[in-house]
């Protein structure tokens, strides 16, 4: 019986992912040596969509992977020195504010708002898979 509920306890620790966010300088520094797009992902202590995000979508275990897999997953708060600089750089709406740019740190496009697991991942495979080069977000979602 002992070994079913720690058997139990572990599958529900590892069913749930948890993001690797990197700081604002050490995120730019491995994107350019591994290629990697970069996801900006600014928040707020006070935000709830910003938690809400952060207690499903973040720990969804195909949104973790795939986020990791390919993308460098950077995390600000908006207030923080890091936040400041990142809004300076390439702008701010409101939180959660996600900031998709290239490895080289050329923003491709900022979206506002917070969303479901499934609805994140469609998100991350577009920019990922290429799509933003050869249709608009609405055409892509609207055919997908």
């Amino acid at each position: 019986m002992r070994i079913a509920v720690v058997v139990f306890f572990l599958l529900i620790i590892f069913s749930f992912g948890n993001v690797s966010w990197y700081s604002l300088k050490d995120g730019l520094k491995k994107a350019k040596e591994e290629n990697k797009p970069i996801v900006i992902y600014i928040t707020s202590k006070h935000c709830q969509y910003c938690k809400k995000m952060d207690r499903t979508t973040f720990q969804d275990k195909q949104v973790v992977d795939y986020l990791e897999k390919h993308f460098i997953p950077i995390k600000v708060e908006k207030s923080s020195k890091d936040g400041l600089e990142v809004r300076k750089i390439y702008g701010y709406v409101g939180t959660p504010t996600f900031h998709f740019l290239t490895p080289n740190g050329k923003k491709i496009k900022t979206l506002f708002g917070a969303w479901k697991p499934d609805e994140f991942l469609g998100i991350l495979k577009y920019f990922a898979e290429g799509h933003y080069k050869k249709i608009n977000m609405t055409e892509y979602f609207m055919k997908n």
